[in-house]
Formats: C-alpha cells, structure tokens, sequence
C-alpha cells in the first residue's frame, strides 16, 4: 500500500469578477477509510481518481467510484467522501469557479443531481497534474494556461458524458430560459448566505423588474419563492444529518433560528424537530 500523501498548489495571481477562475489543484493518496466532511464549499471542487476506490455522498445519494472516474463538488452543497478501507483512493483535484463555469457544466451535463462522469479520457488527469505544476512555478501566464487545461478537460468530460452532445431540448431552448437557468443556479449558490433579488439583477447584469419577470415566466414563480423552496428543500436534507437546527438555520441562510423555525413550518406544515423525529 503507497504512503498517504497530500499536495496543493494555490493559484499565485487570482483575479477576482473573472468569468472562470482557476483556484488550486492538487493530488493525494489517501489512507484507508479517509474521510471528507459533511461540509460546504463556496466553489466548484472536481476529483478525478487515478486508482482504487471510494465513496461520494451528495443529496442523500451514495456513489461509488473508482479509477477514471470524476465526482464533482458543488458550491453550497452538503457533502461527503471517503476512501475504501482496502483500497484507498489516489485523485487529483482542480477547484475554480465563475458564471462560465456554470455554462460549461450545463452543457456537459453535470449536475447536483448528476455530478459524477464514469471513466472516460485520461485527460482531466493531465490537466490536474499541468495545473498543480503551473501554480507551483508561479509564472505570471498561470492563469491562461490554467484555463485552457481546464477546457480541455471539460471537453473530456463532456465527450463522455454526452457522446452525442447536449439534448436538443436543451441545445434549442431559448435565451430567456437560459438566463432563467442561470438566476436559478445563481439562487442555487446562495442558499446559506443573506442575499436580495436586487443583488442577484446587479450581479446577473439585468434590471431587477426585468429579471423578475423573466424568471417568473419560465419558472413559473417569482425567484424569492424560488429560493425558499430550495431553502426548504435544503433544510430537509439537512435536518437528516447530525447538525443542530442552528446549524441547519445557518446553512440555509437564516441568521436567526426562531424565524427559520417559523419559515419552515409555514412551508413544511411542522416545526424542524418536528419533521426530523418523522424521519427516524
């Protein structure tokens, strides 16, 4: 069995409102058992393993995975990984971020609700491994070679999930349902922190009564209704694991426990201890 060991290479000049950002990268052989979390990041994490074996928890589903295949860690979601207790797994990882980002996943097919590729090109492992070198040196071009490594990767990714491409639905749909898409995945990132439709416009570059409109038209509710339901459904998830209704509160981005009490039971129908005694 290899020796567990574990490097991370940090982007040395990040810029900050980038379309894409790469952040770090990094490899490691796990020892046996090793474990990851419950925990939330606030940007996308990508592991590719390179041998043996392990497991990915993500919105109460069970993966397992092995060698070629790439699991992927959204912002915000409550996760776990481990190693296998016999075969521990080696992987290298790329993290980044940014609205391309998202476009780029869409189109490949991944998903929450789908964030695993099975097998498939050795490139991702390439592009982990040239990224994590970059960064190391240092080189002030870090940055767009960064880049292209991961579209190449992204290309891999996409070739196997999607030998075909994308759905004609999806290929076809419209600009409006497009940007409705991405106001939900923005919404989607946002679920622990305080945030304003107003925040969401600015940021999406649209008029707030504009983007209102728009997304309640090809969503078929109003994007502050759409938050809280995805809050609601995030606090289910979570209320099944060991956190307290505090914690739960916090992640789903209510300050205050009480009025996340109140929030969820008008919602829900029952208190969140409530709810959670009706799981066991």
């Amino acid at each position: 069995m290899r020796k567990p060991v574990s490097t991370t290479s940090v982007h040395p000049r990040p810029r900050e409102g980038q379309p894409l950002a790469v952040l770090f990268a990094g490899h490691s052989q796990t020892e046996p058992l090793h474990r990851m979390g419950p925990q939330k990041l606030d940007s996308i994490l990508v592991h590719t393993v390179i041998d043996g074996k392990g497991t990915y928890r993500c919105r109460d589903s069970d993966y397992e995975l092995g060698a070629g295949d790439s699991f992927f860690i959204f912002p915000g979601e409550l996760h776990t990984y481990q190693a296998d207790g016999e075969q521990p797994w080696r992987y290298r990882w790329i993290a980044f971020r940014g609205p391309e980002a998202d476009r780029w996943l869409l189109m490949a097919g991944i998903t929450p609700d789908r964030p695993l590729v099975r097998g498939g090109e050795d490139v991702p492992l390439r592009a982990a491994s040239a990224i994590e070198k970059l960064f190391r040196i240092g080189d002030w071009t870090a940055d767009w070679e960064a880049e292209g490594w991961l579209r190449l990767a992204f290309a891999a990714w996409a070739r196997t999930n999607r030998p075909k491409g994308p759905p004609p639905s999806e290929s076809g749909r419209s600009v409006a349902s497009i940007e409705a898409d991405r106001a939900a995945r923005w919404l989607q990132a946002q679920l622990a922190n305080p945030v304003s439709i107003a925040q969401m416009a600015k940021e999406l570059g649209y008029h707030r009564t504009y983007l209102t409109k728009l997304f309640s038209r090809e969503r078929g509710m109003s994007p502050v209704r759409y938050l809280q339901q995805q809050r609601m459904g995030r606090a289910k998830l979570l209320l099944k694991e060991p956190l307290t209704v505090e914690e739960v509160a916090a992640a789903t981005g209510y300050g205050d426990p009480l009025y996340f009490s109140k929030s969820f039971k008008r919602w829900v129908g029952c208190t969140p201890t409530e709810y959670r005694q009706s799981q066991r």
